[in-house]
């Protein structure tokens, strides 16, 4: 295995067409779609607060979660890696969707979706089969793939573990799309495994007490901060980070 990711990371002199979708990059993607907007800058403000924490701990693998859905942890998640691949033109970027009961990374940077990480897991489908680039960039992509019957066993599983610690190995920044952690345990499953864990906070919406029980639901996983998103322009940044 560790072979043929070794063969997949070096992809990207390549691009993969089958995997682009004219046209169906989410506006929301603004470190495409605007990269002169307030809401790209803090993205990229978002990436080099974390860029200069790496001179003082690893953290190679960063992984996006929130206390519940629709938070905007995926857009969130999608354009910081967008972000280290600006920034990082000649590095090697992953980004995998790990939410596999409602990933929507291939929806966003209109990828396709199958196989994806669900596959993989299963047995249906190998790392080559499932790895694609974006486009032209250094960003390689992993999508959740199909909606899986048994989410939280295939997050859990030994396979998740050892992919885990090759692309740890292969890529240098690897961010994962975490599922919400208070619904569901597949989060609290994978956080001990990252370098680092980001929970995103949505302004106006997230209750304090969701936002605290989420911190505990994680506890003994590497919590370096959270993201409020959507923030008012009045009150604050389209997307103000804040960062132990």
């Amino acid at each position: 295995m560790e072979q043929i990711l070794d063969r997949a990371a070096n992809f990207l002199p390549r691009v993969d067409e089958s995997a682009l979708v004219p046209g169906r990059v989410d506006r929301r993607i603004v470190t495409l779609t605007a990269p002169a907007s307030r809401a790209s800058e803090q993205y990229r403000s978002l990436y080099y607060r974390l860029d200069r924490m790496r001179g003082l701990r690893p953290l190679k693998t960063v992984a996006v979660t929130s206390a519940m859905i629709g938070e905007g942890k995926t857009l969130t998640c999608a354009n910081l890696a967008l972000t280290a691949a600006c920034a990082n033109p000649e590095g090697r970027i992953l980004l995998i969707d790990a939410d596999l009961r409602r990933g929507q990374v291939s929806d966003y940077l209109g990828v396709r979706s199958i196989p994806g990480l669900s596959e993989l897991l299963s047995g249906d489908a190998e790392i080559p089969d499932v790895i694609q680039r974006f486009k032209t960039s250094s960003l390689a992509v992993i999508t959740a793939g199909k909606v899986a019957e048994q989410p939280t066993q295939l997050l859990a599983s030994s396979k998740m573990k050892r992919l885990l610690e090759l692309v740890r190995e292969a890529f240098d920044e690897v961010y994962i799309d975490m599922p919400p952690s208070l619904p569901f345990a597949d989060t609290a499953i994978l956080a001990p495994h990252c370098d680092g864990i980001l929970i995103v906070i949505r302004a106006n919406l997230t209750p304090f007490r969701q936002v605290a029980e989420a911190v505990e639901h994680l506890a003994g996983a590497p919590v370096i901060g959270c993201v409020l998103n959507a923030a008012a322009d009045s009150a604050a940044p389209y997307l103000k980070s804040y960062l132990r």
